[in-house]
């Protein structure tokens, strides 16, 4: 129903804009990785236990390769790169089992996008589940295991293996919505 309820299941989002969505830019690495999860480090009294926090920021940091002088680095000083690596940092942080990657390497480099496919193989492992939403087709085919086409806002198949490729893509994304059938 909202993001409270999605956070309560285990699911966090990386939106589509991250600048605008899924940061503040003029806030450090630190306070965008513990924006949604300070009662994680919340001790007596409620104050904070900065140490813990800044312990969990440089884990983070070291995990998913974030290039930055240190935690108290502003997020608006980062490489789009490493700006995605914060959104992500953050649902981590606050253990999120599914994790929905919005336009994940819109805006970034070419070497940028390759350290986010490999953060984001390196994230299912564990059995984290990624649901990603994509409008580049190379990207699709290259990173999911199972992928569901729409067609005028319904889904209208769901391929997977061999199946994943380009022209079966595009075939049932472009056909007539009367001739699918999902089960």
């Amino acid at each position: 129903k909202d993001p409270a309820e999605a956070l309560s299941h285990g699911i966090g989002l990386l939106p589509e804009s991250r600048k605008t969505e899924g940061l503040i830019t003029d806030f450090s690495i630190r306070e965008n990785i513990s924006l949604n999860n300070l009662k994680k480090y919340r001790r007596s009294f409620g104050l904070i236990d900065h140490k813990n926090e800044h312990e969990q920021t440089h884990e983070l940091m070291d995990q998913l390769s974030i290039k930055a002088p240190c935690g108290e680095s502003r997020v608006v000083n980062l490489s789009g790169g490493n700006q995605q690596k914060v959104v992500i940092a953050r649902w981590l942080n606050h253990h999120c089992s599914i994790l929905v990657f919005d336009e994940p390497t819109r805006g970034i480099d070419v070497g940028a996008k390759a350290e986010i496919y490999t953060l984001m193989r390196r994230l299912t492992e564990p059995g984290i589940a990624i649901i990603m939403i994509s409008s580049e087709l190379p990207e699709i085919v290259g990173m999911c295991d199972r992928v569901a086409v729409f067609n005028k806002g319904s889904i209208v198949a769901v391929l997977e293996g061999d199946s994943i490729n380009s022209e079966e893509v595009m075939r049932h994304a472009t056909a007539s919505v009367k001739q699918h059938s999902v089960h």
